[in-house]
């Protein structure tokens, strides 16, 4: 019994650490290079580096929540309810993360820009990069999110916005 607990020990560990320097390191693959063909690559993409920030602050959040629920899951004087608990708010946590993304994704795929979604207890907020927008399509991403995190309409923040608009808050 004492090997099992042993293994699931150092499993846990060497799992925190690879999220540790995973999250410390992203893998950026930027070169160092100061010229203007580096400028165009980053433009032709579509995705703003501002919203990827706010992304990623949203993911260190999370990721510290996430190691603190890991921590009560393997404290062995909590009891089996705390532990209940903590591995249920740990599933929620991801299943919120792979909402957003799933979100993101089908939204980037109506033709926009790029897209951030940011869900918590209170409600779903959604930005939407874009020069244009109509009533229909917003409609349309609101019903999307109602859908994918069954939220009532009072709780859903639909926001269009142009990326220079977005440069100029984040910046």
């Amino acid at each position: 019994m004492l090997k099992k607990n042993q293994l699931a020990l150092i499993l846990l560990t060497l799992v925190l650490m690879l999220t540790v320097y995973y999250i410390t390191s992203p893998f950026d693959n930027k070169n160092n290079n100061n010229n203007n063909d580096d400028d165009d690559i980053t433009d032709t993409t579509g995705r703003l580096e501002e919203l990827a920030a706010m992304r990623q602050t949203i993911r260190e959040e999370r990721s510290l929540a996430v190691m603190a629920l890991d921590a009560i899951i393997a404290d062995s004087t909590k009891s089996i309810a705390e532990k209940t608990a903590a591995l249920d708010e740990k599933r929620y946590i991801n299943s919120l993360t792979e909402k957003e993304l799933l979100l993101e994704l089908e939204v980037i795929s109506m033709g926009y820009r790029d897209a951030f979604v940011h869900a918590s207890s209170t409600g779903v907020e959604v930005t939407v990069i874009a020069e244009e927008h109509s009533l229909s399509k917003a409609n349309e991403i609101v019903v999307k999110t109602m859908l994918q995190f069954d939220q009532p309409y009072d709780n859903v923040v639909l926001k269009f916005s142009t990326a220079e608009q977005v440069m100029g808050e984040v910046g």
